[in-house]
């Protein structure tokens, strides 16, 4: 699951060409009511499960975690980083990128297992606070894909981006992502296929009390597991025993 956005950061070729379409009112009702189906099916906001290796969670990351989404990248193989930005991309790119994520408007949503990133998807607000249009991404890494955990993560960031009074949520991706493109069949997502890429636009609700109180038990819960999982790291750098695979 892996879709890559516009950053600020050069890329070593061009971009896919500008969005054109997005998805009529009737297909994004259609859409984000699969996403929070989804949601309640898969390991939501706050909610911790079984992963296939411990204890899993899909929550917000904090700027404190920073380091921890970067360890996330730099775990990604040369094909999925291709997909995820769109080109080939070094180690030293993924550090500049990682530097840049947490800036105003933006924000990641995160799939851990053990409090190891394997999953996230990132919210990049507009630069212009009165454009109410922000792109999406996705990433998971290639040992933990087909488990739903796009779906978890996504319905999380649709319901933030509603929240932040986000219209209109865009979504690049290369045309032989085959797990985007499935993801956007699944929720009924009109998208256009161009020669470099495939663009998709989903219109999204105005926040509502649940959905801001929703969030906001969601964040109390993920600021104490991110305190929680900062000190395991911290321990385990002290027992030198902190080797994410």
């Amino acid at each position: 699951m892996i879709s890559f956005i516009r950053s600020g950061i050069e890329l070593p070729r061009p971009r896919p060409a500008p969005r054109s379409t997005q998805a009529d009112s009737s297909q994004a009702s259609s859409w984000q009511a699969s996403s929070r189906q989804a949601s309640s099916r898969q390991a939501s906001s706050g909610q911790a499960d079984r992963g296939r290796s411990g204890v899993a969670v899909t929550r917000k990351l904090w700027p404190s975690e920073r380091q921890a989404f970067l360890d996330h990248l730099l775990r990604l193989d040369p094909d999925t980083r291709r997909q995820r930005f769109g080109s080939s991309v070094n180690d030293g790119f993924l550090i500049r990128y990682a530097e840049t994520t947490f800036g105003v408007g933006g924000l990641v949503y995160a799939y851990l297992e053990d409090d190891i990133v394997r999953g996230a998807a990132e919210l990049r607000g507009p630069d212009d606070a009165r454009d109410r249009r922000a792109e999406a991404a996705f990433s998971v890494e290639a040992g933990w894909r087909q488990r739903g955990i796009g779906s978890a993560l996504f319905a999380s960031l649709i319901r933030a981006a509603g929240n932040r009074r986000v219209s209109v949520l865009d979504i690049v991706c290369l045309p032989h992502n085959q797990a985007m493109r499935n993801l956007a069949a699944k929720f009924d997502v009109e998208v256009t296929l161009q020669p470099d890429g495939i663009t998709g636009s989903l219109r999204i609700d105005r926040p509502s009390v649940a959905s801001l109180a929703a969030e906001a038990v969601d964040d109390m819960v993920g600021i104490a597991a991110a305190a929680l999982a900062a000190q395991k790291r911290a321990w385990r750098r002290l027992q030198g025993g902190d080797r994410a695979a």
